[in-house]
């Protein structure tokens, strides 16, 4: 079966639409603090206004971490005492990207549901993997 270019256009923007930036939270969280439809909408807008600012800064760390681990295959001291400089203060800034966002979260919160945030935040950290590489910043 052969797919022409325009059918596989059209799967990815209805993709999108679907799945893209829908109008709530994920649902993972809204789901695990108890978001009404209202709180959940202003959580999908937090996440959308950090999504980009993060992505953006993880695409820097990632280059940079990947200059260093060419310095360390090396062996080059100075380009390694460098190039951690650099990968240190992009793992502090994702992390402080992550915080502002979890801070920003947190203000549409009832106390109840900040307890639940934080248990979250928590199992969000202690998760192991690409997708949740904020574990290591």
């Amino acid at each position: 079966m052969r797919t022409s270019p325009q059918s596989i256009v059209s799967a990815l923007l209805l993709g999108l639409t679907l799945f893209g930036t829908s109008a709530f939270a994920d649902a993972p969280l809204k789901t695990a603090l108890g978001l009404d439809v209202e709180q959940a909408r202003q959580v999908a807008e937090i996440q959308g206004g950090y999504r980009r600012e993060y992505a953006a800064k993880r695409g820097q760390h990632n280059t940079e971490a990947r200059k260093l681990r060419r310095a360390r295959n090396a062996n080059d001291s100075e380009q390694i005492a460098m190039q951690e400089e650099i990968v240190a203060k992009l793992k502090a800034d994702l992390r402080a990207i992550k915080d502002a966002e979890d801070a920003d979260i947190r203000k549409v919160l009832t106390a109840e549901q900040g307890q639940k945030f934080d248990a979250y935040i928590e199992e969000r950290n202690a998760m192991v993997g690409s997708s949740r590489d904020v574990r290591n910043h």
